[in-house]
């Protein structure tokens, strides 16, 4: 259990420093808010930040004497190093993709860094103009909050609560209002944290420190309970015994012999552990892309999945069909015999990775080696996978869509529901950097929010294994493996019974059915509230 609240205490000098802090000073202090909340992510992060991280840019940017322009200033300073910490990766990323040098992927990280802050920006902004006194001066900073980041666009869906996946008992309140609703509720906590400081009245001193000390303590205690029941109803049921297969191949450098090896080997060695399902990573792993229609694993040859093994296996494999200018980052199911059951391509394309805005991908490829651009799906699928008397519905996500929570609802809300999300992935485009890691934090979430687990084949790490409570109950590491070091990494292979608690048709969570709609009920309360004039409502002195 956290202990934030030691480090709020009211003391009339703290009060009169922070009051007369200069601009200058001012904007130092507000940095170290995205520093504190970035310390709190994944791998390892510290915690206390993600509470604490808010504190500094809401004392200082609800100061009277704060002008519209230095509230701005103060939360652009506030939210930039939710970029250039908890985003470092962004820089190799651009120098190993797009082969940039190291100066210009230091300055696309600045850039990205800036454009991840506007939001604090707009929040510190409206800190300043918003209501001061009352349950408002609670509600309005959590729900603008909620609002900026709901809609303002990233490249990459993120929320600053991240770490709280390596304490699960945090997450669970997903389940009612999805990661809006955490988010919220440690924006009030931060606010009463600011108010134990700078409030003047010992009445709502008292209220601000009750607050402090309940929210984290009610959330720990309400996850403890929550994961302990469905732990109960879980307990003895239905499972499902998978195999994953995490390669360790680099990004180039490695013959397309050596890869097919390294994924036969692994599922020969998991068959003989008797799994019932077998997970590949991502296309571009597999070493070939196959014809539309792909109707199963003899049309390969000498390519064949099955060579070594006769277990049904989720392959990440590219597809283009006949004459096609693009081609689908796709995922298919191949039963026993090889012969393909389910089919699925890759809906939401990364941005120049997968997919060119506006300019001819043709001619950017051309001058960018690392970027293609594909066609991309029509929709959401569910497979029906079966073996050993029993039939378990998954669903399917490729990359980073399982971060999505929109998109992951749509796949949990399909007919016939689902039992299992299954993910493919390659992060070795980051390095050994925290990324692989952000990303499996952020999918852990998803299966909170549906109750339902998550397995995920990696190319290089991190694969995992995360139960219907967000645990990541086992895992492979990252591997930092290049083209001339793969010899020192063999493949390796991840063994786990996943319990089935649940199928999202017959059993969906308050999120699923309604929760989801959290972020727009608080877009609706800020537009609402700016039309009733809690915007410019400002009286000076009155904190």
């Amino acid at each position: 259990m956290l202990a934030p609240t030691a480090a709020i205490v009211h003391a009339p000098g703290m009060r009169a420093w922070i009051l007369g802090l200069g601009f200058g000073p001012s904007l130092v202090l507000a940095s170290f808010s995205s520093l504190l909340i970035a310390l709190g992510a994944p791998p390892a992060g510290w915690l206390p930040g993600h509470w604490l991280g808010f504190v500094p840019l809401l004392l200082l940017a609800r100061r009277p004497q704060v002008t519209r322009r230095e509230a701005l200033l103060l939360g652009l300073a506030g939210g930039l190093g939710i970029g250039l910490v908890g985003f470092s990766w962004i820089a190799e990323l651009l120098v190993r993709f797009a082969g940039m040098p190291w100066p210009l992927g230091i300055a696309g990280l600045v850039l990205f860094a800036l454009w991840m802050s506007v939001p604090y920006a707009l929040w510190a902004l409206g800190l300043r103009l918003g209501p001061w006194r009352g349950w408002a001066s609670y509600a309005w900073p959590a729900a603008l909050f909620v609002s900026l980041q709901f809609s303002w666009p990233n490249l990459f869906p993120y929320t600053p609560l991240i770490g709280f996946a390596e304490s699960p008992a945090f997450m669970q309140l997903a389940e009612l209002g999805g990661v809006p609703l955490l988010e919220a509720l440690v924006i009030v906590w931060a606010v009463a944290a600011a108010g134990v400081v700078m409030h003047t009245s010992r009445r709502t001193r008292i209220g601000d420190l009750a607050a402090v000390l309940l929210i984290p303590t009610l959330m720990f205690g309400y996850g403890n309970v929550r994961m302990a029941a469905l732990d109960a109803e879980a307990e003895g049921g239905r499972s499902l015994r998978v195999g994953i297969v995490q390669p360790n191949i680099p990004v180039g450098g490695m013959s397309a012999a050596e890869r097919l090896d390294r994924l036969r080997a692994s599922s020969a060695q998991l068959a003989g552990r008797g799994v019932e399902f077998i997970v590949w990573p991502e296309a571009g792993t597999f070493p070939y892309r196959v014809a539309r229609p792909f109707p199963g694993d003899r049309a390969l040859g000498r390519g064949r999945v099955m060579a070594q093994h006769r277990v049904p296996t989720f392959l990440g494999a590219g597809s283009i069909a006949p004459n096609a200018r693009y081609g689908y980052n796709s995922a298919y199911l191949l039963d026993p015999d090889g012969v393909v059951v389910g089919r699925y391509d890759k809906v939401n394309l990364v941005p120049l990775g997968e997919s060119v805005p506006l300019l001819d991908p043709d001619w950017l490829s051309q001058r960018i080696p690392g970027i293609a651009h594909l066609e991309a799906g029509s929709g959401p699928v569910r497979f029906v996978l079966e073996g050993a008397g029993q039939v378990t519905a998954l669903g399917p996500l490729i990359c980073y869509e399982d971060i999505i929570p929109g998109f992951v609802r749509r796949v949990a809300g399909l007919p016939g529901g689902v039992e299992l999300f299954v993910n493919a992935t390659i992060d070795a485009w980051y390095g050994d950097t925290a990324e692989p890691w952000e990303h499996l934090a952020l999918s852990q979430f998803r299966s909170v929010e549906h109750r339902v687990p998550l397995v995920r084949s990696t190319s290089t790490g991190v694969s995992a294994v995360v139960d219907y409570n967000g645990r990541r109950v086992s895992h492979l590491p990252l591997r930092p493996v290049e083209a001339e070091t793969a010899h020192l990494y063999p493949p390796e292979t991840l063994v786990a019974d996943v319990l089935l608690p649940r199928n999202t048709e017959d059993s969906p969570t308050v999120y699923a059915r309604w929760g989801w709609l959290f972020p727009y009920v608080c877009l609706v309360g800020v537009v609402g509230g700016s039309f009733r004039g809690f915007l410019g409502r400002r009286k000076p002195g009155s904190i």
